[in-house]
């Protein structure tokens, strides 16, 4: 059934991470389409990377994007360009963790045969949001995976849609779905036309930790400083071996799936709880981000108004 799967890939200036994704796809979902949306990167080593990539890059939107660059509408291109009925949406800092196999894919179509439901998490759930989705979820008594309880799902927005997950294109392109230029619209639109968003309990990508940190396209100095530090150096996660990938999708479903407890990263220097932006490693690095975006809104403040003069 991997032949119901296509994967789009976007990326931007992040090559070692974007090699590091591919490679994941290649590994743990051998033979499925993968084309990279790229957001006109201009790192030298990513277009290297994408250069060597062939037919597999396709050519992103040229617009003036948002702080996400065009993120948005490159997930719209990927979606008007799709072929098969489940679509992967990735970025460039994830990485697929395990195998799947033909029971996963049999869990995904159960989970998406209800006509109400186009958006499919199979990420890991982060620690730090563990006790607030073991409230808002239950383990679903038929099927691998985990829905919103019945209390919740009235008005709730953050369980109806994720820039990052499997979509049902049939159904998506059905409804006219257009991708708008955020996360929480693009989550209200899910909501009034499809019913939530489940998690898989059986989970397969996850965030690469501490990666750095683009926003309009421009590295911060706290990430310049720590990818400095790290030389050109990635932290990646270790793919499951067969036993333990058999051990993780067999295990009980109230044992939830949170990253930390099932995850073994490259480097044993990673915090815990995971943080996936790198300036988040320290106070300093927080603070010099905070002063940075402050700066750069003011700047765009005195921008718009000589602008407007």
């Amino acid at each position: 059934m991997l032949n119901n799967l296509e994967v789009a890939i976007f990326s931007y200036n992040r090559g070692k991470y974007l090699k590091n994704c591919v490679d994941s796809v290649r590994e743990n979902l051998p033979n499925v389409k993968i084309t990279i949306f790229d957001d006109y990167s201009d790192d030298e080593e990513t277009i290297h990377y994408l250069n060597s990539l062939g037919d597999q890059v396709a050519l992103g939107a040229n617009t003036q994007g948002s702080r996400h660059g065009n993120l948005y509408k490159n997930m719209q291109l990927a979606l008007d360009h799709s072929s098969k009925p489940f679509l992967l949406l990735l970025q460039d800092d994830l990485q697929v963790i395990r195998k799947i196999n033909h029971h996963d894919m049999n869990t995904i179509q159960a989970i998406f045969n209800d006509p109400d439901i186009a958006f499919l998490r199979p990420q890991f759930m982060k620690l730090d949001d563990g006790k607030r989705n073991t409230e808002l979820l239950s383990p679903s008594t038929t099927v691998r995976a985990y829905y919103p309880k019945t209390s919740f799902l009235e008005g709730t927005f953050v369980h109806a849609y994720s820039d990052v997950g499997l979509c049902h294109t049939t159904k998506l392109k059905k409804v006219s779905w257009q991708f708008a230029d955020n996360e929480r619209e693009n989550q209200i639109n899910a909501l009034k036309i499809f019913k939530y968003m489940p998690f898989m309990a059986d989970t397969f990508i996850f965030y690469c930790p501490e990666v750095p940190c683009y926003r309009n396209k421009k590295l911060l100095l706290a990430s310049k400083l720590v990818q400095k530090k790290l030389k050109g150096t990635i932290s990646r996660y270790l793919t499951f071996s067969n036993e333990k990938n058999l051990h993780f999708t067999s295990r009980d479903i109230h044992n939830w799936p949170i990253a930390e407890d099932f995850l073994e990263t490259s480097n044993t220097s990673i915090m815990k709880p995971f943080v996936y932006q790198d300036y988040k490693k320290s106070f300093f690095l927080r603070s010099l981000y905070k002063l940075e975006r402050a700066a750069h809104g003011i700047n765009a403040i005195l921008n718009l108004r000589a602008f407007k003069k």
